[in-house]
């Protein structure tokens, strides 16, 4: 019964204060949506006051003279006392800080000239709902009552012809409305006393049965926020020595108060109250953006998988604070996450010391094992140093050097990359990019070419490779070559007058036959020989591509010789190489799919009739997409549709310059030049091409080349 007692008289309290409570919030809010709707209106109005010009993007102190200052003050300041509101001005955000542009003042004010805001003043006492609005670009409403009274606001934001973002406010003040209001509430407040007072002796009696009651509760209590308290700081500092960062969020993805010490050294900064994007992302808007949307989505979803692989499309790794920052997501409850931070930069340093290391070692494997290539190509390249200022020639236009200089760089950077090159492969890579960038913009001159072919230090470049060789390997290494080089001149005389002296003495100069052959031996080599390298090569890149390959197979079934004529042509066939591997074997999970051997095959077979030598290079991989190469040239307006009814002149395409259909660029491929070289080459000696692909079985590329070409009558 007693209960029950006690509940009526409770629920008589309740009902009480809420009827009270519901009479002075029913007519505060009829009053302040009177208010709003006026403010709003002279926010508006102020807007169209304002000259349109006030508010553009180059708007700054010293923007207007101080008469249009003036002019704006006065027609604000009547406008405010028609309508008997205090204030109208308005705002632009500039480098975080807030101006006026503009404002009113009362007749006071105006006659005193004290107190009044000048254009561009700072407005040093911004509250965070006028950032707000700045920031959201949405009106909002604010309440602050000082020495002068209490007013309400309105910000109003617009956006200018020009683009720049400015805020239109209104003040009103409301103490007499507060006064009246208040006055309501003290005479509701003494009818309920009154009554209040009539149950006091039932309180009493009640206070003094459940006193007891209360101080065991309270100790009990006392003891168990002890409890949690000591638990708590050993938490803390359970966290705080854990050499990780901990720090909790929740809607709307703002960073709460409590979080771990390990995360001011990570950030250099406290953090509570930060938005969780704006943390990881404090300069890249469209990402900051894609990282927000995708916790919302997580805190919108309730299925643990779902919420797994949308966390897992988040980056787990940042820089921040020149720290490299491993990340780890956990959904902890409803609408709140934990991010766990672990500082990693010692170890990605390692990585790239051990990573560095080991190209070192496969650069020094590389010059050892492949002797002869190392010595050909380091002579060749610094002839090409030697002569790079001659590569531009001034009767052919700016795009057309640029282009042939391209081809050079994208060439060596290929054979580089099959040494096993570190400083120079890069720094190759670098020059190839501004090149591209050049060749896509345009607006370079011979000049310029020639400018940049000056100031690139590659020899620089290449020494410091040569100098990790020398460190290794020794001095010696680079000095003896273990072979004697002799010039074209001095060749082609000492072959010639060998051959002439057999011709005119062939009794008494025979044995000079067996000399002469072995002559021609230094100058030629078989054709064969010009590969043997690349089966190494496709080892390592397959290797680096994570791609199972077996191991390239070379098939000379020819007995010809070829000298320097066709070395140009032999270098560039690295770029089909590379493709082969890169863009046509598939990797071993996508050619089971397709119930093929997990491990594809690239093959070069070279073969010869009476009049031509025939190189053909293999793969069984994905094969060319005929559709997917149409369509891109079409959209790039290469080619039209009508142009590429067949398959050769699409297959054409692959040796366009500047044409692929990867849509990233590595230091692979991707850049469209490669196969542009091979057909470059492959055109100095007279050669043709063919192509022979299908989807899902693998591509031919066949080459010809006449066999007068490649050798001298």
């Amino acid at each position: 019964m007693k209960k029950y007692y006690y509940g009526a008289v409770a629920f008589y309290l309740i009902a009480l204060f809420g009827y009270i409570t519901y009479q002075y919030t029913t007519q505060r809010s009829e009053l302040i949506a009177f208010i709003d709707k006026r403010l709003i209106q002279c926010a508006s109005v102020t807007d169209q006051l304002l000259p349109p010009s006030l508010h553009t993007p180059e708007t700054k102190f010293g923007s207007i003279s101080p008469e249009q200052d003036r002019e704006n003050r006065l027609k604000l300041s009547r406008f405010a006392e028609s309508v008997t509101v205090k204030y109208v001005y308005s705002f632009v955000l500039q480098e975080g800080k807030v101006y006026f542009t503009s404002s009113s003042a009362t007749a006071e004010e105006l006659k005193s000239g004290e107190d009044i805001s000048y254009y561009f003043d700072e407005y040093t006492d911004a509250s965070p709902i006028l950032l707000k609005a700045f920031q959201t670009r949405t009106m909002q409403f604010d309440e602050s009552a000082d020495q002068w009274g209490h007013f309400r606001s309105v910000f109003l934001p617009h956006i200018s012809p020009s683009g720049r973002v400015y805020i239109t406010a209104a003040d009103i003040e409301i103490t007499n409305i507060d006064a009246q209001l208040h006055k309501l509430l003290m005479q509701s407040l003494g009818e309920a006393l009154f009554y209040i007072l009539i149950l006091i002796p039932f309180f009493i009696a009640y206070r003094m049965q459940n006193k007891g009651i209360q101080q065991e509760l309270s100790r009990q209590v006392a003891e168990r926020t002890a409890d949690l308290e000591e638990r708590s700081i050993a938490v803390t500092r359970l966290l705080d020595n854990a050499n990780q960062g901990f720090l909790t969020f929740s809607l709307p993805l703002v960073v709460e108060n409590e979080y771990s010490q390990k995360c001011l050294e990570i950030f250099e900064r406290p953090i509570e109250n930060e938005r969780i994007g704006k943390l990881f992302y404090p300069d890249e808007s469209e990402k900051r953006e894609f990282f927000e949307e995708t916790f919302q989505a997580v805190f919108d979803e309730s299925d643990e998988v779902k919420v797994d692989a949308i966390l897992s499309l988040l980056p787990h790794e940042f820089v921040i604070n020149n720290k490299a920052i491993d990340v780890v997501y956990k959904i902890i409850e409803a609408n709140r996450a934990m991010v766990i931070l672990t500082d990693i930069t010692d170890k990605k340093n390692l990585e790239k010391s051990i990573e560095r290391e080991r190209n070192v070692l496969k650069m020094v494997v590389s010059a050892i094992g492949n002797r002869d290539e190392f010595f050909e190509l380091l002579d060749d390249y610094r002839h090409f140093l030697a002569n790079r200022f001659s590569c531009i020639d001034t009767k052919l236009t700016p795009m057309e050097n640029l282009t042939e200089l391209y081809r050079q760089i994208h060439t060596y950077k290929g054979l580089f990359a099959q040494q096993e090159f570190v400083t120079t492969l890069q720094a190759l890579h670098k020059v190839e990019t501004k090149f591209a960038s050049w060749l896509h913009g345009g607006g370079v001159s011979n000049m310029t070419l020639q400018a940049m072919m000056n100031k690139i230090d590659f020899e620089l470049w290449l020494e410091k490779d040569l100098g990790i060789l020398r460190e290794t390997l020794g001095e010696e290494f680079l000095e003896k070559k273990e072979r004697v080089m002799i010039d074209d001149t001095s060749f082609e005389r000492l072959h010639g007058k060998m051959a002439e002296l057999i011709k005119e003495q062939p009794d008494t100069c025979y044995e000079l036959n067996d000399l002469l052959e072995l002559l021609q031996r230094l100058k030629f080599k078989p054709i064969g020989e010009c590969f043997s390298t690349l089966p190494k090569y496709v080892e390592q890149l397959a290797e680096r591509l994570e791609k199972s390959l077996y191991p390239m197979e070379i098939e000379d079934k020819t007995s010809f010789s070829v000298g320097e004529e066709f070395r140009g042509f032999a270098k560039s066939l690295i770029h089909v190489i590379r493709n082969s591997v890169d863009h046509g074997i598939e990797s071993p999970e996508e050619r089971a799919e397709h119930d093929k051997d997990e491990s594809g095959t690239i093959h070069l077979a070279i073969t010869e009739d009476e009049e031509n030598i025939m190189i053909e290079i293999a793969d069984d991989g994905r094969g060319i997409d005929k559709e997917k190469l149409k369509q891109k040239a079409i959209e790039t307006g290469i080619k039209t549709a009508l142009e590429l009814e067949n398959d050769e002149a699409l297959m054409d395409l692959l040796f366009e310059d500047y044409f692929s259909t990867k849509e990233e660029v590595s230091d692979i491929s991707g850049r469209g030049i490669g196969l542009a070289s091979v057909r470059a080459q492959l055109y100095k000696l007279g050669g043709s091409y063919r192509v022979i692909s299908d989807v899902g079985i693998g591509t031919q590329f066949l080459f010809s080349i006449p066999k007068k070409s490649l050798t001298k009558e």
